[in-house]
């Protein structure tokens, strides 16, 4: 990455904001996001537009890169500042997931469902636990390992419910003392009845 990796604590990829129409009835056109796209490098990441009781209207990161991607929307990579480490764990954990753009709306349209708009500025992308475009979204972050959010699986118990990739080791105390359990009852088995008396 070309960024100085050591001013962030953490970066994500995600869909800031698509083409579709979002749960207000608004819609950004195709020609706003592109537009936008070269000019986000550099801007600020907040915390639900800056009206957040504790952070306020703090820039707690950055976008690096964006880009327009025909079919997907308007792509970022962000980092989140080295000073803001509770709000890359709120990142990393999935409590923030979602995003949120912005701006400056200069130009509207009305059509039968939807508001269209034509011309904008995007100033700033915040992070959110909800966002009014359901597609615009945290997909993968880095820290020290990359950690993908699409498909995580879930191991569930009747005591716990536990997130998993892949290469993760499931590590619970409902495993632990199941485990234990198992290879206690394995080692008495091959013991034998013999084996137990001894014991």
């Amino acid at each position: 990455m070309k960024e100085d990796a050591g001013e962030f604590a953490g970066f994500f990829e995600g869909v800031a904001a698509t083409d579709d129409v979002d749960l207000e009835g608004d819609r950004f056109s195709e020609e706003v996001l592109k537009s936008n796209a070269a000019k986000l490098v550099g801007r600020p990441v907040l915390m639900f537009h800056g009206r957040d009781k504790i952070w306020g209207s703090a820039a707690v990161g950055e976008i690096v890169e964006a880009a327009y991607k025909s079919g997907r929307g308007l792509w970022i990579r962000a980092g989140i500042y080295r000073a803001f480490e509770n709000v890359w764990k709120m990142v990393k954990n999935g409590f923030l997931k979602a995003l949120s753009i912005g701006g400056v709306v200069k130009r509207i349209s009305f059509h039968e469902g939807f508001r269209e708009i034509e011309d904008a500025e995007i100033t700033e992308v915040s992070l959110t636990t909800k966002a009014v475009n359901p597609g615009a979204r945290i997909y993968m972050m880095f820290g020290k390992s990359v950690c993908e959010l699409q498909g995580p699986k879930a191991v569930v118990s009747g005591h716990e419910a536990v997130v998993k990739n892949e290469s993760t080791v499931l590590e619970t105390p409902f495993f632990r003392s199941y485990w234990m359990r198992r290879c206690s009852q394995r080692i008495k088995n091959d013991l034998g009845d013999a084996g137990r008396h001894e014991l």
